[in-house]
């Protein structure tokens, strides 16, 4: 008896939006992605990724239409505030860009230090290795970091041992050709470009300033209408319910760090999901 009734709650749970796709779906809902690891990256001329799968399941509870535009990290909020997409993904929640969007949060990231090679003795933070490490990092522009972390980067700046550049395949090609020592991403990030690339002796640290940070979606309050907002906002819920969005992770990222980035648990985003405009 439980088991039918939970394969009820299911059903009704999963067809309740698309009974309103007619009423608040837009004529196509525009997608912003950019270069984010396994969050979402370019295969054989077609986008690709958890922020995608995030959006393939989105579409097929909802009954909505989404398109998919490619741009770099920095441009991609640009575009945003601009009206020229619709969504943002892989997003961090920050107060500027609550001025003109909305956010909903699907997942937890996490930053790391990464360097190409084990180091002669181990950091445990980002500032230990700014006071005793000699290397230099290369991050990309456009991301946002744990204010703790911007002050490390910000005296690593000063010291001449960072440099920012347009995209992850830059920092993991310059990593690869030994023209920087280590970089700060996320486990998403990284995952993918330490598989694909040539850094065999890499190593991942996992650093004090960085906590797990809430990411996800911001749909814009010019383009999308309240009710649209708000609509999204549940399906999504129903997902990161269900812990979808944890197993798409997991599709990608061992199961360790999967565990150790999702701690914080789901509580936390359904609040957010939950919460009026």
């Amino acid at each position: 008896m439980r088991c039918h009734r939970l394969l009820v709650i299911a059903a009704l749970s999963c067809c309740l939006p698309s009974a309103q796709a007619g009423e608040v779906c837009p004529p196509v809902t525009r997608v912003g992605l950019s270069d984010l690891g396994y969050g979402s990256y370019r295969e054989n001329g077609r986008i690709v990724g958890i922020a995608v799968d995030v959006i393939n399941e989105m579409a097929r509870r909802s009954g909505c239409k989404f398109e998919f535009h490619w741009f770099p990290r920095q441009r991609l909020f640009v575009e945003l505030q601009s009206g020229h997409v619709d969504m943002a993904m892989g997003a961090f929640r920050t107060p500027e860009r609550d001025a003109y969007a909305r956010h909903l949060p699907y997942a937890y990231l996490q930053y790391d230090l990464i360097l190409r090679e084990a180091p002669s003795r181990s950091y445990a933070s980002l500032s230990e290795f700014v006071e005793r490490g000699g290397g230099r990092l290369n991050v990309t522009r456009g991301l946002v970091y744990d204010s703790a972390v911007e002050t490390q980067l910000a005296l690593l700046a000063s010291a001449g041992r960072l440099e920012v550049v347009n995209d992850f395949e830059t920092v993991f090609g310059k990593l690869e050709m030994g023209r920087a020592d280590g970089t700060i991403a996320t486990a998403a990030i990284y995952a993918k470009y330490l598989k694909d690339g040539k850094l065999k002796n890499s190593v991942v640290i996992p650093i004090a300033e960085a906590t797990p940070r809430v990411t996800g979606i911001y749909v814009s309050k010019s383009t999308v209408p309240t009710r649209t907002r708000q609509f999204y906002a549940s399906v999504l819920k129903g997902m990161v319910a269900e812990q979808l969005v944890l197993g798409y992770y997991s599709r990608y990222i061992d199961e360790a760090t999967v565990r150790r980035t999702f701690k914080p648990g789901v509580g936390p985003l359904l609040n957010s999901l939950s919460t009026p405009e």
